[in-house]
């Protein structure tokens, strides 16, 4: 009888654990993503950088896509140039994801590309906040829309 509540108690901290840890990915992908909207905000001496963030943010929560990929583009952008892999300054975020999706463009990589267009389209709809310049991805805008569409189908599902 021991045994048995001896598993039990394991199963149930593992199911625990596991439960927290894929709750908790989507709040984390958010905050990683906030931060470094932050940090791009606040390198280029913007003001109101926590608006600017929070409106990137519920942009970007409109958009049907997978949040932990997007963090990780985001993420990679930040650390490395796309040119020479070098750290990169935070300031030019938004400048090396959109070089990233004109090189991904070049070989074809729809996927990828369409993952670094999401990030910049919730810029382009926030930058006026900042006075930042918005980039040109009208290429992407179906499936954008496409995109916002599946998200709110889903929403009124539930």
């Amino acid at each position: 009888m021991k045994l048995f509540n001896y598993n039990s108690i394991i199963l149930a901290a593992t199911l625990s654990l596991t439960g927290c840890i894929y709750g908790d990915l989507d709040k984390r992908a958010r905050m990683d993503i906030y931060g470094n909207v932050v940090e791009y905000c606040e390198s280029n001496h913007y003001a109101f950088c926590e608006v600017y963030a929070q409106c990137y943010l519920d942009n970007f929560n409109q958009l049907y896509v997978n949040q932990g990929l997007l963090s990780a583009t985001l993420s990679s952008v930040l650390k490395f140039s796309p040119l020479d892999y070098s750290i990169m300054n935070a300031k030019d975020t938004m400048d090396a994801l959109y070089s990233k999706l004109k090189d991904k463009e070049k070989i074809n990589r729809e996927d990828i590309s369409l993952d670094i267009s999401y990030l910049l389209y919730s810029h382009n709809q926030c930058s006026s906040i900042i006075g930042a310049k918005q980039y040109d991805i009208s290429h992407y805008y179906p499936k954008i829309e496409e995109s916002i569409e599946r998200k709110r189908k889903k929403m009124n599902k539930k």
